[in-house]
């Protein structure tokens, strides 16, 4: 999982990413701070997420969430 941060609006609390996965690249514009972002990778069943707490001038914080269980039943 890669992130590369591409615009940052700290004024509106909005940011776009782009995000690579899996060597497949999406870019997501214009979201806002605590909106989650769920993305699959090869292997897993459950999606990850990514929610954004923070945007500042040329940086964004938040967490990443992994899901528990990796393999379904």
């Amino acid at each position: 999982v890669a992130l590369l941060l591409k615009k940052a609006d700290p004024k509106h609390n909005r940011y776009t990413i782009e995000l690579t996965v899996d060597d497949k690249t999406v870019e997501k514009k214009d979201r806002t701070i605590n909106e989650p972002l769920q993305f699959l990778t090869s292997k897993a069943k459950q999606p990850y997420e990514i929610v954004v707490n923070d945007v500042k001038k040329d940086q964004i914080a938040g967490y990443l969430s992994v899901p528990k269980v990796l393999n379904g039943r």
